[in-house]
């Protein structure tokens, strides 16, 4: 019995060690907030169930990532729902999302995203937020609302998340300074 408590306690502290990067994960697979809390839910509980399968606990969350793939792919079969991002791209945005996590609590990256978001102008919030906050909205779609080619947007797209990351990177700088 005694193991078995010590099984679960270890599986319950690598849940809330990588729950922010499991969440970023899901939630970048499917982009709707409601989908991916579900999603979650559906992992945490695999996970539990399947901890004396994992080798190591340093092999956690490239495992619980698998799990979560998984789901994601039977998520998609069994809504019909069309799959806004390839798999490749949402296994790197998976390892992009563990490797800032490690870095800095998810609470303060989004403070500074938020206040760098409010420092843009108008017309490039209306930009992100439209790219960022639909369900799978193409490209194509996003360009004639804003009366220009697709390339145009992408390209607008990759400036304000340079610009974005620029500022983000001198807040850390100004608050690490103080």
């Amino acid at each position: 019995m005694p193991a078995e408590t010590d099984s679960q306690s270890a599986v319950t502290q690598l849940l809330v060690q990588y729950q922010g990067a499991l969440y970023a994960y899901l939630y970048a697979c499917v982009r709707n907030p409601t989908d991916a809390d579900d999603l979650f839910q559906e992992v945490s509980m695999a996970v539990v169930e399947s901890f004396s399968q994992l080798q190591t606990e340093d092999g956690f969350f490239p495992w619980a990532r698998e799990i979560a793939s998984r789901r994601v792919l039977a998520f998609y079969r069994k809504s019909k729902k069309e799959q806004p991002v390839s798999p490749q791209v949402i296994s790197a945005l998976s390892d992009a999302a563990h490797h800032v996590e490690q870095r800095q609590p998810l609470s303060q990256r989004q403070e500074r995203l938020q206040e760098c978001l409010e420092r843009l102008p108008r017309r490039s919030r209306e930009l992100i937020a439209r790219y960022y906050n639909t369900s799978g909205e193409s490209g194509t779609r996003g360009a004639r609302q804003f009366g220009q080619n697709v390339n145009a947007v992408y390209a607008k797209i990759h400036r304000i998340r340079t610009i974005l990351r620029d500022c983000i990177a001198q807040r850390q700088q100004q608050e690490s300074g103080e």
